[in-house]
């Protein structure tokens, strides 16, 4: 397929830099590649064996088999992303039942606002602030928790076990204010990393004592007050303020966690001047600026475009698997696809020429080109001829929204 050789030349050269035993695993896996963007109908083990090159047997035993997919597409992001990189933590629910199914529980769901059940993944992701992106990395389920461990101690020990191939990537840690505390800020701080994240509403922040003479020695000098906050620690941030709004930034003790943040408040202001809102984001790299903050967690939110690509369109939550191992393989199969596609259909192309990034337009052309050989080959006609290959380019297009 002309279409799909783009994906499967890109992960052939990723391939070939994995230590993968066997030539017979090797082939697997590029044709699954090339396969899971032109699936047609949803993405399980019945269709792989429909339309692939394979029984569904085959499918469901590769699906059981160890990958390594962070090594994977730590090379993707090493030879295709920029030096301005922060690394994205955030969990995602995917409904499933089944008393067979492995880690099968109740988990938060963001769309319905409450835990559903079914299963949950936590996702790590290169965020690119250059191309404005987001790369997958390693998709890991909830699940095997030991006993007493919280869901914060849990999502930290993610992180402690890839800490030495994340650190590679960046050393910031962005996520949201669920990720504010403990144990969570206190053991990835440990693991010699930077967290940047939004503060929760009860946030607890503490000034530390200025020493002045004749005044007994402390170590704390009182709590911050949102609303009222002391000039001779905090400042305004003139490049970011608006009429309606106020921007500060400071150097306190977050109490909860024990560890110095700079803080960057924000106090949004009505039509009277009064403070109507205020949001505080903090950084346990004090060296930041108001600015490089907000900046770094405004991109956290690009990650969460993978998992809308990753369930739209290329079956994240369609998985038949059951063990964690098949689940796993499908969660991170489906989530490289959008990187690969991305990689291979949009960030080739110079900067200056790109498009908003459709994985909608992608999958629509692989299922057309693949469709149309079908049908040429079944037809006897040889797809490989001028004329056929300017009518697979016509058709590779139809249906596409940005056609």
């Amino acid at each position: 397929m002309t279409c799909s050789t783009k994906i499967e030349i890109l992960a052939s050269q990723i391939l070939q830099k994995l230590s993968i035993t066997g030539a017979w695993r090797t082939r697997f896996l590029l044709h699954l590649f090339g396969l899971w963007p032109a699936l047609l109908g949803r993405h399980n083990f019945v269709n792989l064996g429909r339309q692939g090159d394979f029984i569904e047997y085959t499918y469901r035993k590769h699906f059981d088999k160890p990958f390594d997919w962070l090594a994977f597409n730590l090379i993707l992001v090493k030879e295709q992303a920029s030096d301005e990189l922060i690394i994205g933590v955030d969990p995602s629910y995917i409904p499933k039942a089944g008393k067979h199914t492995a880690g099968v529980g109740r988990f938060h769901s963001g769309k319905a606002g409450r835990r559903k059940p079914g299963i949950e993944i936590t996702g790590l992701a290169a965020i690119d602030m250059t191309d404005k992106t987001a790369y997958h990395l390693e998709a890991v389920q909830t699940i095997d928790r030991e006993e007493g461990e919280s869901e914060l101690a849990y999502y930290a020990r993610i992180i402690e076990e890839r800490a030495e191939e994340l650190l590679k990537v960046s050393k910031y840690i962005v996520a949201d204010a669920f990720f504010s505390r403990n144990p969570f800020m206190g053991r990835v701080v440990a693991a010699g990393f930077h967290v940047i994240t939004r503060a929760r509403k009860d946030i607890s922040l503490r000034y530390y004592h200025q020493p002045k003479p004749g005044v007994r020695k402390r170590k704390w000098d009182g709590k911050v007050d949102l609303a009222q906050l002391d000039t001779a620690v905090f400042s305004r941030v003139d490049d970011l303020e608006t009429p309606e709004r106020c921007v500060w930034q400071g150097v306190v003790n977050q109490k909860s966690v024990k560890l110095e943040v700079k803080a960057v408040i924000i106090q949004e202001l009505d039509n009277e001047g009064q403070i109507k809102e205020i949001r505080t984001y903090l950084s346990t790299d004090t060296s930041l600026t108001a600015a490089e903050i907000m900046r770094k967690y405004a991109y956290r939110f690009q990650q969460e475009f993978l998992f809308r690509d990753g369930k739209q369109f290329v079956g994240l939550e369609q998985g038949q698997g059951r063990s964690k191992e098949k689940i796993h393989f499908h969660t991170n199969m489906a989530l490289t696809t959008v990187n690969l596609a991305k990689i291979a259909h949009y960030l080739d192309q110079p900067a200056s020429h790109r498009v908003a990034f459709s994985m909608s337009d992608i999958t629509t052309a692989y299922r057309n080109e693949r469709l149309a050989l079908h049908i040429f080959r079944k037809c006897g006609i040889d797809p490989h001829t001028p004329k056929m290959q300017a009518v697979i380019k016509e058709l590779k297009v139809f249906g596409a929204r940005t056609a």
